[in-house]
């Protein structure tokens, strides 16, 4: 009477191929995911420099084609991101996303940049593309 079934050496020989296709695999897979990650950073810091846009000219024409005031800015922007953390002082207005990206803007002779056309990540990597290389505007004592 012949067993059926698969015997040792088959079972081993599958075992190999499949540990042969995971190990190309994994790398292939970890670096889309990490594409991905990067991508989502370089959008999440381009919607935090196109808010920041968008409400200044929106706070410009509500006062009547006056700068708005950096503190006026922060809070509409605060308004609009709420799962971000918008601070600002007297020179500066600093966005932190619920994804770890950070823009910093300056005041810099009365007028709003991107601290060195860059965002950061969690891990200050630069995170950039041509749409934050803009000026804001100028803003208001």
């Amino acid at each position: 009477m012949r067993n059926k079934g698969f015997t040792l050496i088959e079972l081993l020989a599958v075992i190999v191929i499949l540990a042969i296709i995971a190990l190309i695999a994994t790398p292939v897979i970890l670096g889309i995911i990490n594409d991905s990650r990067n991508q989502a950073r370089v959008r999440s810091a381009e919607l935090v420099v196109s808010t920041v846009q968008r409400d200044y000219a929106t706070a410009y024409m509500k006062n009547n084609g006056q700068e708005p005031t950096l503190a006026g800015l922060a809070a509409a922007v605060r308004g609009d991101l709420t799962n971000a953390n918008v601070t600002s002082d007297s020179t500066s207005m600093t966005v932190v996303t619920s994804d770890g990206v950070t823009c910093k803007f300056v005041l810099e002779a009365g007028k709003l940049k991107l601290e060195n056309g860059k965002c950061k990540d969690n891990n200050n990597n630069d995170v950039a593309s041509e749409a934050m290389s803009v000026e804001i505007g100028t803003l208001s004592a």
